[in-house]
């Protein structure tokens, strides 16, 4: 079942315009006078002659002319307004469906994916982002339990929710806003890219090892501080899961205020916030740490 781990790993992690000018047509009168035909005709073969050659030049140059080269340090990613959008503090509502189309029930993490939520914060830093998660699952129908110790933690299975951390990184990967950086996992280093689609679309795809993908993630932006996300997972060419989040932009205060509403709702212990990573082993890390900030203050 690792591999089904990995998937739902990967399921939860989580970054131009061209003109073109016109040219008018510009009738000039050129019939010449009787006296002076020669002269014109053969001036007007040296003047294009000479625009030729011109021309021939200033091709030859720009052609030649190597491309600039583009220094990733100083790249700004808040030039772009797709960042300045994705930039701050968000919380989501989530369904994660298995390859079935149901909600997605996990060997390892025995909580409901009908309907979770998510926390986010991402930060951009000159010509990178930090993004740090945690989803807040809650408890699995009782209905359901094996037994009431069916659960991760020191919960009762039917009674305590639970949740798990997640951090991703990317950095610049070239002078157009996208994004590009590795990701690790049970082993593996994989690829992720971020690919900027205008001013409201972001295309995140993960590749394995041997460069086949494992996810194709869309996010659109609509002018009103909300996301929607959509995520397709593969596994050897074969589709194995597919989620749907809606996000909306917060201040601090408010994520701080619905992440604390949200753990009383799924009777998360306290014990157990920010207690578990992506494949849920223990996280060894507090909420603080995670998101680098204090969320208390």
């Amino acid at each position: 079942m690792a591999w089904r781990i990995f998937l739902t790993l990967i399921a939860c992690g989580s970054m131009m315009a061209c003109n073109s000018d016109n040219e008018n047509a510009v009738k000039v009168n050129t019939t010449p006078e009787p006296v002076q035909s020669e002269s014109v005709e053969v001036q007007a073969v040296d003047d294009n002659l000479s625009e030729s050659e011109s021309e021939s030049e200033s091709e030859f140059l720009t052609q030649s002319a190597p491309e600039p080269e583009c220094d990733l340090e100083s790249v700004n990613l808040l030039d772009f307004v797709p960042w300045q959008r994705e930039e701050g503090w968000w919380v989501g509502e989530y369904t994660f469906l298995g390859a079935d189309g149901d909600p997605n029930v996990s060997a390892s993490w025995p909580y409901r994916y009908d309907h979770y939520r998510g926390f986010i914060h991402l930060e951009v830093i000159g010509n990178s982002i930090k993004q740090r998660n945690v989803f807040l699952y809650p408890a699995k129908n009782s209905s359901e339990c094996d037994s009431v110790e069916d659960v991760v933690g020191s919960g009762i299975c039917g009674d305590n929710g639970n949740e798990k951390v997640f951090s991703a990184d990317q950095s610049a990967s070239d002078c157009d806003g996208n994004l590009s950086g590795p990701f690790e996992a049970f082993g593996m280093t994989l690829s992720t890219t971020t690919t900027l689609i205008g001013d409201d679309t972001v295309l995140y795809q993960v590749r394995l090892p041997d460069g086949s993908f494992t996810q194709n993630q869309l996010t659109t932006l609509p002018p009103n501080d909300t996301r929607v996300r959509t995520a397709q997972g593969f596994f050897m060419g074969s589709s194995t899961y597919a989620s749907y989040y809606r996000e909306r932009k917060v201040t601090k205060e408010e994520f701080v205020q619905l992440l604390e509403e949200t753990r009383q709702e799924y009777n998360i212990l306290e014990l157990d916030y920010c207690g578990y990573d992506s494949g849920g082993n223990p996280s060894n890390v507090s909420c603080d740490e995670h998101f680098g900030v204090v969320l208390g203050d």
